[in-house]
């Protein structure tokens, strides 16, 4: 078996807080493989998201220092609403062999509950929740072992959100230490989220 993490969002854009994740994910989890899935189509998200393509692209400059991390087209090819659950089992398929851990942030855990299919997802992968913010490590173990079967990393990551930094790009605003110097050189390129 294979241990695959599976890294889905929108990525709108992608962030340190977003790599940071991802480094900590591979060492403390000790994964050969890491799928980086930038959404096709939120469920969840009213927020206009940039071209898939540009997301895709962003996130290949945002992760390809990581051993073991590629980014992955599935949602595209799967089509409609982007669940989580019809994602990993469609990876199932294409790799039979893999053990796969589902990535999540620590502001995700607190509604995992309301996922689709949520128990599904905690039988067909191992949840593994990372913190973000000022999330309570403490409260996310709380949470995690009344859910059962989810994993919280204890890792501090990066106080950064995508809508500050599409804000900042509104008004032009210095996003240097936020985001990759690759995609950030990639956003102002292409002049992605410079218009309201």
């Amino acid at each position: 078996m294979t241990k695959t993490g599976i890294f889905g969002g929108a990525f709108n854009p992608v962030h340190n807080g977003h790599v940071r994740l991802a480094e900590e994910a591979v060492k403390q989890l000790k994964l050969k493989k890491l799928l980086i899935i930038p959404t096709f189509d939120s469920p969840h998200k009213d927020t206009k998201l940039a071209p898939f393509e540009d997301r895709m692209e962003m996130c290949r400059l945002a992760f390809s220092h990581i051993e073991g991390a590629e980014v992955c087209d599935i949602e595209r090819r799967l089509g409609g609403k982007s669940f989580t659950i019809n994602t990993v089992r469609a990876l199932r398929n294409e790799l039979p062999d893999a053990q796969f851990y589902l990535l999540i942030g620590g502001d995700m855990l607190f509604y995992f509950d309301q996922w689709y299919k949520y128990e599904s997802l905690l039988k067909e992968t191992k949840v593994c929740a990372v913190a973000r913010d000022n999330d309570s490590l403490v409260d996310m173990m709380e949470f995690a072992n009344e859910m059962g079967r989810i994993k919280v990393l204890p890792t501090q990551a990066v106080e950064i959100s995508s809508t500050e930094i599409r804000e900042k790009l509104k008004s032009s605003a210095d996003i240097s230490g936020l985001v990759p110097k690759a995609a950030a050189e990639y956003i102002a390129a292409k002049k992605l989220y410079s218009e309201a």
